[in-house]
């Protein structure tokens, strides 16, 4: 696929997942939803939270990577550097909404994020060496 096809279709994704969290917001009245609101917010909040930190950690990575990442000379590493990004922006909305989902319950306290947190440093110590 090329990348300019993939970063379009991200930031589309992202933009309408944004839209549709907004239209939850405004629209529902979380004291009176049911369960499938809940669901389709949550949802919506992750995808555009992965592509949100996706496209952030994609950006970090190519200033800070600038003269090595040429677009034209070195388009796999590139690609490379999306994966990571993505794989690092999923785990951070994993990470989000398991925290938003304990802290509606109430159940959120410090050694459940220590864990939480643990677990996904976990897997991308182990995804990371593959």
């Amino acid at each position: 696929m090329n990348l300019s096809i993939y970063l379009a279709g991200l930031v589309l994704t992202t933009l309408l997942a944004s839209a549709c969290l907004v239209a939850i917001l405004i629209y529902f009245n979380p004291n009176s939803s049911d369960l499938l609101i809940f669901i389709l917010f949550y949802l919506s909040l992750f995808i555009s939270s992965t592509g949100v930190f996706t496209l952030s950690g994609l950006i970090i990575r190519w200033f800070s990577q600038r003269k090595t990442l040429r677009l034209r000379s070195s388009i796999n590493k590139i690609i490379n550097q999306l994966e990571i990004s993505f794989r690092q922006g999923l785990l951070l909305s994993v990470i989000l909404i398991a925290v938003l989902i304990l802290q509606s319950q109430r159940a959120l306290t410090w050694w459940y994020l220590i864990i939480l947190v643990g677990l996904v440093g976990l897997i991308e110590y182990w995804l990371g060496r593959r």
